[in-house]
């Protein structure tokens, strides 16, 4: 191959996949490297990074991005500047999940709880807590109520049940709740009722208490 100049070479497809060897000077040698192997172990540094891979597997060098630290399990933005946001913002519907990991020391604003619109309840009903913490249910007809999914014993779970016509048809609650004074509130027959339950011992025991009864415009 005749000799030629860099901006005489073809250009390259991009995104390189890493495995391209390029010529390097080690110690007054010419040798060659890997793509993948120039940033091995070392820090990064850039104005913005965008990762566009699946997060399958561990991070253990540390990028060093606009005041932001990524080393193994942890971030930490460590800028120049006097304030750094620092966004999770996931793709489409995407979440960002914990997987029961402790969240410490958050100071939460414009957050959410997720809602699950059951709609008719039917003869059966599960309200699985890993869907949702507030289910709205309309009862149809006599139905038994099923809680699964709690929290971990030793954790503080609870949810918000909203019920229309609660007391339309019979509502036989899991056994595992108990009620102020042992008596299951007397709910609407036609009209909207809210009820709050909390456990803490993985779902051995509920506490079922009242959060509204026959909730309409004044």
């Amino acid at each position: 191959m005749a000799d030629l100049k860099i901006s005489q070479l073809p250009a390259a497809t991009t995104p390189v996949a890493g495995t391209e060897v390029l010529p390097i000077v080690q110690s007054g040698t010419t040798s060659k490297v890997a793509i993948s192997d120039l940033t091995a172990g070392r820090s990064v540094a850039a104005s913005d990074i965008t990762v566009t891979t699946a997060f399958a597997t561990t991070f253990d060098t540390n990028i060093a991005a606009a005041g932001m630290t990524m080393a193994g399990s942890s971030i930490v933005a460590d800028g120049t500047d006097a304030d750094i946001s620092i966004n999770i913002t996931p793709k489409g519907t995407g979440a960002v999940a914990l997987a029961d990991a402790i969240l410490s020391r958050p100071t939460l604003k414009d957050y959410a709880v997720e809602g699950v619109a059951i709609g008719n309840a039917g003869a059966t009903r599960t309200f699985d807590l890993t869907a949702g913490n507030f289910f709205s249910v309309t009862i149809d007809q006599a139905t038994t109520f099923t809680f699964s999914n709690p929290p971990g014993s030793g954790d503080f779970g609870c949810f918000v049940m909203e019920i229309t016509n609660g007391s339309a048809f019979v509502i036989t609650f899991p056994a595992s709740v108990d009620w102020p004074g042992g008596t299951a509130p007397t709910l609407t027959a036609s009209g909207v009722d809210q009820l709050v339950f909390t456990t803490r011992d993985g779902g051995t025991t509920y506490f079922g208490f009242v959060a509204g009864l026959d909730i309409k415009s004044p």
